[in-house]
């Protein structure tokens, strides 16, 4: 009898120890976080080369799930956990030479109601790099065709590149960032006004397309909320700190295109080595805050913005260290933003609780899977993909010639707050939204509070979050007001909005529920 517990302990032992292979929980005080390593999932599976790369979680076929892009592959999203490789999207990375990089941002160029991809990667070859940059356009069914930009679109040598749509004319726009001095690069950056006719007019008249600089990836946000876009290059690796490159859109204040130096504003002429900037309401007072990563020579900012100035913020996620992106969602729930800080030393990476206005380092999922004397994360993307209401997210390693390491993280969040989810599509405006500013306002803890959200495609390191909205909304069932500012000028108006539930915001519409699996 004790022989059969023994046997029957010591197979139980072994069931326990085989499923903890298959998803390995990654725990804090509030949050759990699961990784799926199922070893037959070609996301865990495929050799894909690189030290930096970038990631998105997208609906690539309009079946109301999220799709994974990385890099130069993409995967389908079959439910349970599975994922298929995509055939028709890109070749591996550059037909399975050892890429040095690669950017991907996702967006509707041609306003047919699917995502294309707009991909950047860069091949060593020598003392220099192989580079392209192609628009990847989707049939609809995410079958994928590769585009050039124009006659030399083959050639494009660029860093990384990413949509927007600047002149809020309804046709996306395109940012290609050159590096100038590194991997074989010397050339100014490339701008591209989109046309209505899905053809791209090149437009050499701004300063970073006339000038040489170490211009890594370029970012897009109305920071100052008067309803056009402004552009905010990062400028690391760029050796010795320096003022990165700022540019406010004047459009709003001109009445025409027009992209203009900022030169007095303190992130602006502090010293910097950005990687990725985010612009979030961090302390729900309703305006926009400044997080950036820095790489070397300058610590991670943070500045907050009171009465329309900008402060520095010292707190226990600004610190030295070669870090790369932050990745903003609320990952909790419970109506404020929490944080997810990668770069190239791994012990510093972590996710970041914010808790009531502090945002503390409650673990960091990567030090035991990623290598932190051989990898770096540099790529990674939120987004729920298991549609069950909680944000869960994907990281993306690199090494120099090698296929890096790679994570999923599931969230198994289990506090029942509420949250919604909303999915937005451009009449007037561009077609995936890009550009639009959501406000929700709902009593959270007995207070009204209004959260707002900005839809872009380039927000994390060489990529970006799913450009669905989620919003955590605490112990309240009922949104009070929804508020969607789009590019056109349109506002739309919505009221007692049921929480818990995928929703479509047509521009001009009303709200409808979305079609999931």
């Amino acid at each position: 009898m004790v022989l059969i517990l023994v046997i029957m302990k010591l197979q139980i032992t072994r069931f326990l120890f085989m499923g903890l292979l298959f998803l390995q929980p990654h725990f804090s005080k509030t949050q759990t976080f699961t990784q799926v390593t199922n070893s037959e999932n070609p996301i865990n599976q495929v050799t894909i080369n690189g030290l930096y790369r970038g990631a998105a979680w997208v609906d690539i076929d309009n079946d109301g799930d999220l799709d994974l892009s990385i890099q130069g592959w993409a995967f389908r999203n079959d439910g349970g956990d599975n994922f298929s490789i995509v055939k028709s999207f890109g070749k591996g990375p550059a037909g399975g030479a050892p890429e040095i990089l690669g950017s991907v941002s996702w967006a509707d160029y041609d306003n047919d109601d699917d995502l294309d991809c707009l991909y950047s990667a860069a091949v060593p070859s020598g003392g220099t790099a192989s580079l392209r940059t192609i628009i990847y356009e989707n049939d609809g069914k995410g079958n994928f065709s590769e585009k050039m930009i124009d006659r030399d679109g083959a050639a494009l040598s660029t860093w990384s590149s990413s949509w927007s749509d600047y002149n809020n004319d309804g046709s996306l726009d395109i940012i290609c960032a050159v590096a100038n001095g590194f991997i074989g690069l010397n050339t100014p950056s490339f701008f591209y006004r989109g046309n209505a006719d899905g053809t791209f007019t090149k437009i050499d008249t701004f300063e970073f397309t006339k000038t040489l600089a170490p211009y890594t990836v370029a970012y897009w946000s109305d920071y100052d909320r008067d309803g056009d876009s402004d552009l905010f290059i990062a400028s690391g690796p760029g050796g010795n700190p320096g003022p990165d490159f700022h540019f406010q859109n004047m459009l709003m204040e001109t009445g025409k295109e027009g992209l203009k130096r900022m030169n007095s504003q303190k992130f602006a002429t502090d010293p910097q080595d950005g990687q990725c900037y985010n612009f979030i309401d961090f302390d729900l007072d309703g305006d926009s805050d400044i997080f950036l990563t820095n790489y070397n020579g300058a610590p991670n900012r943070f500045y907050e913005k009171h009465d329309q100035t900008l402060q520095s913020n010292t707190s226990d996620f600004v610190f030295d260290g070669p870090m790369l992106g932050n990745c903003w969602g609320d990952f909790d729930n419970d109506g404020d933003q929490d944080v997810i800080i990668t770069g190239d030393n791994i012990a510093l990476a972590g996710y970041f609780k914010n808790e009531n206005g502090r945002l503390v380092k409650t673990m960091n999922p990567f030090e035991n899977i990623f290598d932190a004397t051989n990898s770096n994360v540099s790529g990674l993307t939120i987004g729920d993909y298991d549609n069950d209401g909680d944000l869960d997210f994907f990281a993306n390693g690199g090494v120099q010639g090698q296929s890096g390491p790679r994570a999923l993280f599931r969230n198994d969040l289990s506090n029942e707050n509420h949250w919604i989810n909303i999915s937005c599509k451009g009449t007037k405006s561009n077609r995936a939204a890009l550009g639009a500013v959501l406000y929700l306002t709902t009593k959270i803890n007995g207070k009204s509070i209004t959260q707002q959200r900005e839809i872009t495609a380039q927000n994390t390191f060489m990529g970006h979050n799913s450009l669905r909205v989620h919003f955590g909304l605490g112990k309240s069932a009922i949104i009070e007001s929804l508020s969607i500012h789009w590019p056109s000028g349109q506002k739309d108006e919505y009221s007692n909005v049921k929480a818990d539930k995928f929703y479509v915001a047509v521009e001009g519409q009303k709200l409808e529920k979305l079609k999931t699996k």
